[in-house]
């Protein structure tokens, strides 16, 4: 009989499947790294027990930066590779624990993933480092609880899922400046193309529309991975329906998806040495993941820290704005009607 662990190994398998598999940036295309292992492969070789190796905390704390910032349809994939990760260390420490007290053991290894899911929903700014230690000692724990409380017919415990609605709000890159309000701009529609128009206007003010319009023939040419496509509003399924496609983008997918650790920590006025002492006590404002030996920042993270929205915007919006912004909106009217003579 399958108990949690061979639920969580069989679930991140099927996620990941046979393919290489990149724990850096989620994206092998962007990667800086060339070469990338399956992932089967690499857990393989991860040690996360007492003895600890270099490369498999590196890992760790690059997966653990993916499952926080990750948008909630990739969170629960990286959640349960931080669990899956755990698994060979947990794995012959509930089998032992078992035969000591005569406890199922799929009981306790359920109670350690509750331990570990808890630890890891409770702790959001504990450097990664000791957020290890601390998933570890609690699904410990946890696991000793059950066994002591010398019932092994009752669960473990009530659990809520750590991936809560709440947390929507804290992720979430809406910002009061675009929700529509009775007294400001009514029509939703409206609302989002002029967003779209402003955003337009400002890279075409800095010179970037050429670029971003090889970003548009992409999309509309079916050029992007339908995972990296923007949920629609209601208001917005319409206008997908005419054009035939979602087209839809979030802003932050115009830019690098991150960059070097000292020019995050310039961001944040901060010299690269007292941004790797904060990262060491947890106190650095933004969170870090490993890319071979280099380190670096997420972009989509600092735009939130910096309360930098992430609107989603529309190709036709955007190339309108810049072309109002160029006066290419004059060449329509520049050329007055031609009109007959009475002579004919």
């Amino acid at each position: 009989m399958q108990d949690v662990f061979s639920r969580i190994t069989e679930r991140v398998l099927h996620e990941c499947g046979g393919d290489p598999f990149c724990a850096h940036v989620a994206d092998i295309r962007t990667c800086a790294i060339k070469t990338h292992p399956t992932y089967w492969v690499l857990r393989k070789k991860t040690q996360l027990g007492r003895s600890k190796s270099a490369a498999s905390l590196r890992l760790w704390e690059s997966a653990n930066t993916l499952a926080r910032e990750s948008n909630p349809r990739d969170r629960d994939k990286w959640l349960m590779i931080l669990l899956d990760l755990l698994m060979p260390y947990l794995g012959g420490w509930s089998k032992d624990l078992a035969r000591q007290w005569h406890y199922e053991v799929a009981d306790i290894r359920s109670a350690m993933v509750v331990g570990a899911l808890e630890e890891w929903s409770s702790r959001a700014s504990m450097p990664s480092r000791k957020l290890l230690d601390a998933m570890i000692s609690r699904a410990f724990t946890n696991a000793r609880r059950l066994v002591e409380s010398g019932r092994p017919e009752t669960c473990a415990g009530t659990f809520e899922y750590p991936t809560a609605p709440a947390a929507a709000d804290i992720i979430s890159t809406m910002r009061a400046s675009s929700i529509v309000e009775s007294g400001k701009i009514r029509n939703p529609e409206a609302n989002e193309r002029i967003r779209g128009e402003c955003f337009g206007a400002l890279l075409q003010r800095v010179g970037a529309m050429g670029w971003t319009r090889d970003f548009h023939e992409e999309i509309r040419n079916g050029c992007r991975d339908e995972a990296d496509t923007p949920a629609l509003t209601p208001a917005q399924e319409g206008r997908s329906w005419v054009d035939g496609k979602n087209l839809y983008y979030r802003i932050s997918d115009l830019l690098q998806q991150d960059i070097p650790f000292r020019a995050a920590a310039r961001i944040f006025n901060l010299s690269e040495s007292q941004a790797s002492k904060m990262a060491r006590d947890g106190t650095l404002p933004f969170r870090v993941r490993w890319i071979g030996n280099s380190r670096s920042a997420s972009v989509r993270s600092i735009m939130l820290l910096l309360e930098i929205p992430d609107s989603i915007v529309h190709p036709d919006d955007v190339e309108n704005g810049a072309a109002h912004a160029s006066g290419a909106e004059k060449m329509y009217c520049s050329v007055p009607p031609r009109t007959h003579s009475p002579d004919g």
